[in-house]
């Protein structure tokens, strides 16, 4: 199931996910922004399916600048999709995820979480929303633990955005090769490849 603003960009990875692994993902629009939106969206995964067995959290919005240059509706709407969002599309989900002998919740929320980290880049509301994030996944991990539920949140730095549909998406990088999503996809299925009697609460990666 893929979830987004963008319906044409969602059709795109639908259509390359169906060519590569024979099956076709359902989509749904959903506005992180959008409680109404997240409901609909959240409606329609168990509609199709009443078993949730892998929830990744990857919406937030980028935003830059100083505090006094940004406008109200930049900051509540940063803050609204990357925290109450995440929040949301998790509640909205989680009947599904209790059903599941084998369910992981995984955010993928930034070193921009990390109290102390560099903070370059990245405006004071963007860091707010991934700390968030970060308390959110932290707390619901306490909260589920115990339940079968999995809750991990992977801490990445700034990377560079890879083509998983390209041939070199499979080569090895080396130690000069900057991190890219295709280090987070890897470190996403290593977490849930995981034996089921392990977890792992926190990943940090950084460049080597």
């Amino acid at each position: 199931m893929l979830l987004g603003r963008d319906p044409a960009a969602l059709a795109n990875v639908a259509r390359t996910i169906s060519e590569r692994a024979g099956c076709e993902p359902l989509v749904a629009p959903c506005d992180l922004a959008d409680p109404v939106s997240i409901k609909s969206a959240c409606d329609a995964v168990l509609s199709k399916n009443d078993k949730v067995d892998v929830l990744i959290n990857n919406g937030a919005p980028w935003l830059e600048g100083r505090l006094d240059d940004l406008t109200d509706a930049e900051i509540a709407s940063t803050i609204a999709a990357a925290v109450t969002g995440t929040i949301l599309v998790t509640k909205g989900l989680l009947p599904g995820l209790r059903r599941s002998t084998c369910a992981d919740i995984v955010t993928v929320v930034s070193t921009s979480g990390i109290p102390g980290w560099d903070l370059d880049g990245g405006s004071a509301p963007f860091y707010a929303a991934k700390h968030g994030q970060a308390g959110f996944s932290d707390k619901l991990r306490h909260e589920l633990k115990g339940s079968g539920i999995r809750v991990s949140a992977i801490y990445p730095p700034d990377f560079d955005a890879a083509d998983p549909t390209d041939a070199n998406w499979h080569a090895t990088p080396g130690l000069d090769t900057a991190l890219s999503n295709r280090e987070i996809v890897a470190t996403l299925l290593f977490i849930l490849a995981a034996p089921r009697s392990c977890n792992y609460p926190v990943i940090v990666l950084d460049q080597t």
